[in-house]
């Protein structure tokens, strides 16, 4: 958290040539874009990616193999994924219809909303995609770096030790999920992240691949930015929401399609499983042991 904070800085005043101080006047300035972006890149590698891959290099004998990068997938894995993440829209847009119905004190209500209306507002003007190459930076720096910087952090990370922990996946995916819903601070986005972290969360533990899940996690960010671009002439910057579109009764549809899905997903990842098999020499002193098996 420090070095970003450093680094962050660094590139602060080198790319604008303002002082550290006006970080917080100006971050929001269309010209400050570029140095935002690059900011955002920086952070998320510092604070997501880095802690996990020195975990690993410290106590596993195998990096790749513990954060789940030397795997096979297959095509059927890769259409499942795609079938799965269709779902999660319909079933995101009843999460978050149940989180407004919730009822919680006025006091927190006000608090909350003004929090959403803020973030909004910083959303708005931070992430203001008026080209077509603020479209392929905002991919990159929005979409493809937190899928892969945030799925190793939450899933190869936080999971795959949790998994050894409670001594099986159910807790140990429900709580990084809630982690993950908790990091991103959005009370009337809570639930929506919840399902996406558990979704997530067996996407890796049944195929064992986090390619996988930086896919999926790479596609739903990647359409959230694709429609901020789309919409941002008409100024509907809110319509990035897709799951918006669909009420509380697409709830139950949506789950019982998505165990469909995931039965038919695991099939795949069965068959994957079956044909590559990744052997290590047994070594009771090694962390790498606490790694979880399919």
């Amino acid at each position: 958290m420090v070095m970003a904070t450093i680094v962050s800085m660094i590139i602060w005043v080198l790319m604008t040539g303002s002082s550290v101080l006006s970080i917080q006047a100006e971050m929001l300035k269309p010209e400050n874009y570029y140095a935002m972006m690059a900011i955002q890149g920086v952070t998320t590698l510092f604070i997501f990616f880095l802690p996990v891959i020195f975990f690993a290099m410290i106590c596993y004998r195998n990096v790749n193999q513990f954060i789940g990068f030397k795997t096979r997938i297959s095509g059927k894995q890769i259409l499942w994924v795609i079938a799965i993440l269709i779902l999660v829209f319909p079933l995101g847009g009843a999460l978050a219809e149940l989180n407004k119905i919730i009822p919680i004190p006025l006091d927190w209500e006000k608090k909350f909303k003004a929090w959403e209306e803020s973030r909004r507002v910083q959303e708005q003007a931070l992430i203001n995609i008026n080209s077509f190459p603020k479209y392929i930076i905002s991919l990159f720096i929005i979409a493809l770096l937190p899928g892969l910087f945030e799925e190793v952090a939450f899933r190869s990370g936080l999971q795959n030790i949790l998994v050894r922990w409670f001594g099986g996946p159910v807790i140990a995916i429900i709580v990084a999920s809630v982690v993950f819903s908790a990091i991103h601070v959005s009370y009337y986005g809570f639930l929506v992240r919840l399902a996406l972290g558990v979704i997530l969360g067996l996407i890796y533990y049944m195929s064992g691949s986090i390619w996988l899940s930086v896919l999926f996690h790479f596609l739903f960010n990647g359409i959230q930015v694709t429609m901020m671009y789309v919409f941002n002439a008409s100024d509907k910057i809110n319509t990035k929401d897709v799951e918006q579109n669909f009420s509380l009764w697409w709830g139950p549809v949506a789950i019982l399609l998505l165990i469909v899905a995931f039965r038919q997903f695991y099939k795949a990842s069965k068959e994957v499983h079956q044909k590559f098999v990744y052997k290590e020499p047994d070594d009771p002193n090694d962390f790498h042991n606490w790694i979880a098996k399919n």
